[in-house]
């Protein structure tokens, strides 16, 4: 299989049928084979019936469950992709340029990670979210040697990294991409930042995540202590 596209989706009624055709859409032009593993994890909406009759006419869109949480759904949905390129997105951001670098092997990367910060990017997010990645991404810098500009967001990798570095990763939480970046980084993987244009469609799901970053911190601290 060519590419592996994962969707964590919770809670996502109004958003998902939109997201999910477009993604198809574009592999389908393409003509990539591939699949669309959509991951509920937690959904009380209609999020789930939503996929579920999608897939009916495209069997390449796969449903799946995880327990609630963008990381348990964002392991659930790698540990099953089987394409020999894995982009990550989330329903309500994602951009289909990023998989365009398939078509000439990631630049000769083996790690893309579509950067909010990165030059050229566009980021129309409030200022409270950007200045809370940039305390973030300096933190990761300051004490785990990051050397990007960004681990959160949608992403594009090789299978054969994902396969490295998959079972290694301790973390269950929103911080789990953010292990998983650091992880290929220190593996030597060749990694790069991307551009790409972030617009808000839907309220942010943000005061639940700012009491949650001190504990994910921690979490993402001790993981990589003895790695």
């Amino acid at each position: 299989m060519k590419t592996s596209v994962v969707l964590p989706a919770r809670n996502e009624e109004k958003l998902i049928l939109n997201t999910v055709k477009n993604i198809a859409s574009h592999l389908n032009k393409k003509k990539y084979d591939y699949e669309v593993l959509v991951v509920i994890n937690g959904s009380i909406d209609s999020t789930e019936r939503i996929v579920r009759d999608i897939s009916k006419t495209n069997r390449r869109i796969k449903i799946m469950k995880s327990k609630p949480g963008y990381g348990y759904a964002l392991r659930k949905g790698l540990e099953r992709a089987n394409g020999k390129y894995v982009v990550i997105f989330n329903v309500d951001f994602y951009d289909l340029k990023l998989i365009d670098l398939i078509d000439i092997d990631l630049y000769g990367k083996d790690f893309i990670i579509g950067s909010k910060r990165a030059h050229w990017s566009e980021d129309s997010r409030s200022s409270l979210r950007k200045l809370v990645s940039l305390g973030f991404n300096n933190y990761l810098k300051l004490f785990l040697r990051f050397k990007g500009s960004d681990t959160h967001g949608i992403k594009l990798l090789k299978k054969e990294v994902l396969d490295k570095i998959y079972r290694k990763c301790k973390t269950t939480s929103g911080i789990f991409d953010t292990e998983l970046v650091l992880r290929a980084q220190y593996e030597g993987f060749r990694i790069a930042d991307f551009p790409v244009r972030v617009t808000e469609i839907r309220p942010p799901r943000f005061t639940n995540r700012l009491l949650q970053t001190p504990k994910d911190i921690l979490d993402l601290t001790l993981a990589l202590k003895n790695r």
